[in-house]
């Protein structure tokens, strides 16, 4: 983490697992391993705050995690697709709620991660307009129930 004091691994067991290492030498685990990944965890990165952790993993997912507790750490909303294979790099942009995402040979897609600005930026692509069929595509976990005009 940020402050030295946390450590994120991840495994081929599909879980995550926070450690507490502020004496390095006697590195002791945190809460209990974070288990929503269903293949082995190969990407981790902690937001600049690190108030919170990126997980990719083999099921081509990437998961958010609030860390601020690290005993207690519980996911932040549902898994993310990358429309491709994840591969084995996240990376949050200092100072941003930026996070770069593997996806693919030669791929990295910038995921803007604040809602308002993903609100924004939806509304002027499409114009006001998010039909039924643009959102089944891109949000196919969702109801129908476009941000626009809110």
């Amino acid at each position: 983490s940020p402050d030295g004091h946390t450590l994120a691994s991840g495994s081929a067991d599909s879980t995550i697992r926070l450690w507490n290492v502020t004496d390095p030498g006697s590195a002791e685990p945190l809460g209990v391993p974070l288990t929503r990944h269903t293949g082995p965890v190969n990407a981790l990165a902690f937001t600049p705050d690190g108030k919170a952790l990126a997980s990719g993993g083999d099921d081509n997912t990437v998961r958010l995690w609030n860390v601020t507790d690290p005993t207690a750490a519980r996911p932040i909303g549902q898994s993310m697709t990358p429309n491709a294979k994840t591969g084995t790099f996240l990376s949050f942009s200092p100072g941003s709620r930026v996070l770069g995402v593997s996806s693919g040979p030669d791929t990295v897609r910038l995921w803007d991660l604040d809602a308002d600005t993903a609100i924004d930026h939806i509304c002027s692509v499409t114009r006001g307009v998010l039909t039924p069929a643009k959102w089944q595509e891109y949000l196919p976990r969702l109801s129908y129930d476009p941000p626009c005009g809110h």
